[in-house]
């Protein structure tokens, strides 16, 4: 098993080899870097001073913050008060399983994790929204897009042996707070309006299932499709949230304190080029972008070709025993048109 430190592995030559032996390219990615970026030693910070209060970002703004290289303080500094504004008092609490900070994996490109971005009872809520039943109004409103049903990949939405998991489509009908308060910190976190998000995607992981190695957008190597020829673009960035807690040793827990689902073993999130495996924790997020251009960065636009970024392929390790959970939400340069919404 792997060593691991806070929710990212240690960068060892144990972990390379298993990168490269487990890391499996599917034929929507690019081949793994045969010399990978040197090794950095992942600092952990928080900001210094009491944050301001969050204001959540309206459908006609946008920020830049993401289009200049910025330092890792300059972004644990941003997203600590672009997330956490509106909560200070829980910066300082001690227990770990509650403790909200930001992890800078990688400063440029941009790869954090945002710990406690999703409330606790807010994971459980969308899970039970997604298994729950189906015969109420919300259902029948959603066209039971939130059954789980087999993953599918590309912009052509079609199953694969890469990916191996089950996906729901969640809208906002059947879970409206947690769904609404995740639109808005992604939003606060991109700097995009939750316009431009697509609606909540929900995976389950059983026992041997993963998702190979891949980018989450298709630029021109897509073939026949790709992401750019969608009418709100290319997915420009990736939110996703744990949704229940890993645990490093190889038995699983009978029932978590409180009633919360029970934690599952493997599924780590694994990033090949910054030699990194994640261990999923519940309520936290990663952040990236895809591609390599950026709101904010030089020429950019929103009706711009995006290129993806492959520093950013990363995979999702398979589960070993009990499930996994995660939601996605992707975010676009324009209106994705699904109806997203933010509180307030």
């Amino acid at each position: 098993m792997i060593d691991t430190v806070s929710p990212c592995a240690k960068k060892s030559p144990a972990l390379v080899l298993l990168l490269l032996c487990f890391l499996r390219p599917s034929a929507n990615s690019f081949p793994i870097a045969a010399s990978p970026s040197p090794v950095r030693e992942i600092e952990t910070a928080r900001a210094s001073t009491l944050p301001r209060v969050h204001r959540p970002i309206d459908d006609g703004e946008s920020s830049d913050f993401w289009g200049k290289i910025r330092s890792e303080g300059e972004i644990v500094d941003h997203v600590t008060d672009a997330i956490f504004g509106d909560m200070h008092d829980d910066l300082d609490v001690e227990d770990d399983e509650h403790r909200r900070w930001v992890e800078v994996i990688s400063a440029e490109p941009p790869l954090l994790i945002v710990h406690g971005f999703l409330e606790r009872s807010y994971c459980d809520e969308i899970v039970d929204a997604t298994i729950g039943p189906s015969s109420d109004t919300g259902a029948a409103s959603s066209g039971g897009k939130h059954r789980l049903k087999r993953s599918t990949m590309g912009a052509e939405q079609e199953e694969s042996g890469h990916r191996t998991s089950s996906t729901a489509w969640l809208h906002e009908d059947r879970c409206p707070l947690p769904l609404r308060t995740f639109a808005t910190r992604a939003a606060a976190l991109c700097g995009l309006p939750p316009r431009n998000m697509e609606n909540l995607q929900v995976v389950r992981y059983e026992p041997g299932e993963e998702f190979r190695l891949h980018t989450d957008h298709l630029d021109r190597y897509a073939i026949p499709t790709t992401f750019n020829d969608f009418d709100c673009g290319g997915r420009l960035c990736t939110v996703l949230v744990y949704l229940n807690d890993s645990e490093p040793s190889t038995e699983v827990s009978e029932e978590a304190d409180g009633g919360e689902m029970v934690a599952f073993t493997g599924g780590q999130t694994m990033f090949p080029e910054f030699l990194v495996a994640i261990q999923p924790k519940k309520g936290s997020a990663l952040f990236f972008f895809n591609t390599l251009e950026r709101p904010g960065s030089a020429n950019y636009d929103m009706d711009m070709f995006l290129n993806v970024d492959r520093k950013l392929r990363h995979a999702g390790a398979p589960v070993l025993s009990g499930n996994k959970w995660v939601a996605n939400r992707w975010i676009h340069p324009r209106n994705f048109g699904a109806g997203v919404r933010g509180l307030g």
